[in-house]
């Protein structure tokens, strides 16, 4: 047999077993489950890039299972129960992890938490960190995140209130800002996403009503939020009347319709990567009771019956260092949990987003509000609360004390029906029901 025989029947062998040349055979091989990276691209660049590099590195190969969040969640239960498992490590959602807990799915994530603080290599926003204890466990491994944030043209800048910083932006700041956009322009610059699908209302009910009254759903119809709707009315003043139909606030930036934005990081991130020179990140604007912003966190958790935790732990390591964060914002845009890796991410549109996703996690003042959960086949209900009751005051006119008791109503319905629990950072109560 000639030597070129040879090798194409040893290459043949090898792509049969699926393993690359030069990389032999894992010694060993745990398993992986999330309802994350559930596209075909993102779960391609999960297999081949990010969980490949830990295998090259440990010799544990890694077998990736994404699902969505119902199958996904129903293997975790049922291996709990069962009281045998397969899976050695698991990553969701925040809003899933109450779920396991009550269902003793999981194991206490605290030593291993002692164990990566110990390394010195990375730390972990003191938010995140507080919203992954749940009863009385650290529930899970902080992972990586996603939030909404302030875009603005560089133009805009000029404009904003003498003396003030942006990265320490008030309301009332965002208030005279647009306005001094307004005065010199001569048109309202300030814009938000309130169309048919626009995501205006995560604004409502996540960064203004906790900074405001300190809650998302208990302080709903307080003295506070009185005051919050009067400041909201007076800020549509300033505001583009065509955020009506924006729903995507990269659009309008980039025509220059917009100065000045509020949008999820994934819908402002296009304007980024177009024109990394042109835009500034600011964190979104504090409050009376603090700097409230939505977080949608994923962690990491190690099954209570796991058959290999030790390597499960090991790839959390790996997962949460600062190299492997950066590498999955570059991969699929989530962004750091650690401020190491924030600010390791290369220059560039995504280095202007994880700046000021850094400056927003870490300021002193942060208050991460969560979304709501167990409202179950009604949690498409809850936003349309919020944004009704922008339309009926700020658009409509209507008396504020009067609207927000009617429409407190229609939350209290809400939750009783559901007995869900209050969002963070309201009290944990259940159900939930405003004041």
């Amino acid at each position: 047999m000639s030597v070129l025989r040879l090798s194409a029947i040893l290459v043949a062998v090898v792509l049969v077993a699926g393993v690359s040349p030069g990389v032999g055979a894992p010694a060993q091989e745990i398993v992986f489950t999330s309802n994350q990276f559930t596209p075909v691209e993102e779960q391609e660049w999960a297999r081949g890039t990010l969980l490949r590099r830990f295998t090259e590195e440990s010799g544990i190969g890694v077998r990736f299972i994404t699902e969505p969040e119902g199958p996904y969640v129903d293997r975790v239960l049922a291996e709990a129960r069962a009281g045998r498992g397969t899976i050695d490590v698991t990553g969701t959602l925040h809003g899933i992890f109450p779920v396991f807990v009550a269902e003793n799915a999981i194991r206490d994530m605290a030593a291993l938490q002692r164990q990566l603080d110990a390394r010195g290599d990375r730390t972990f926003y003191r938010d995140l960190r507080d919203v992954s204890r749940i009863g009385n466990i650290q529930a899970f491994i902080p992972w990586m995140q996603a939030t909404y944030l302030i875009a603005a043209r560089r133009e805009a800048m000029r404009y904003f209130p003498s003396g003030r910083n942006p990265m320490r932006m008030t309301y009332d700041d965002l208030l005279e800002w647009g306005d001094n956009i307004r005065q010199a322009t001569g048109q309202r610059r300030l814009g938000f996403p309130v169309g048919p699908r626009g995501l205006y209302g995560r604004f409502l009910h996540g960064y203004a009503y906790p900074s405001f009254t300190g809650s998302q759903v208990k302080g709903f119809k307080s003295a506070e939020a009185v005051e919050m709707w009067r400041y909201l009315r007076r800020l549509w003043g300033v505001t583009h009347p065509s955020s009506f139909v924006w729903e995507f606030m990269h659009e309008p930036l980039l025509t220059g319709e917009a100065w000045v934005g509020w949008d999820h990081t994934a819908r402002l991130i296009p304007a980024l990567r177009q024109r990394p020179g042109d835009f500034v990140v600011l964190p979104s604007p504090a409050g009376p009771k603090g700097r409230s912003f939505l977080s949608v966190v994923v962690g990491l958790a190690i099954p209570r019956v796991a058959p290999n935790p030790d390597a499960g732990a090991r790839l959390i390591e790996y997962l949460t260092r600062p190299a492997t964060q950066v590498a999955t914002l570059q991969g699929v845009a989530f962004f750091p949990v650690s401020p190491e890796a924030a600010r390791a991410v290369p220059t560039g549109g995504l280095r202007v987003m994880a700046d000021g996703v850094s400056a927003q996690a870490g300021a002193p003042d942060a208050r991460t509000a969560l979304l709501p959960v167990g409202l179950g086949a009604r949690t498409g209900e809850f936003v349309p609360i919020y944004v009704d009751t922008f339309r009926l005051i700020a658009i409509e006119g209507r008396d504020i004390p009067q609207t927000l008791a009617t429409q407190a109503r229609r939350l209290e319905d809400l939750y009783r029906a559901t007995n869900a629990p209050c969002p963070p950072p309201d009290p944990p109560m259940r159900p939930c029901r405003p004041d």
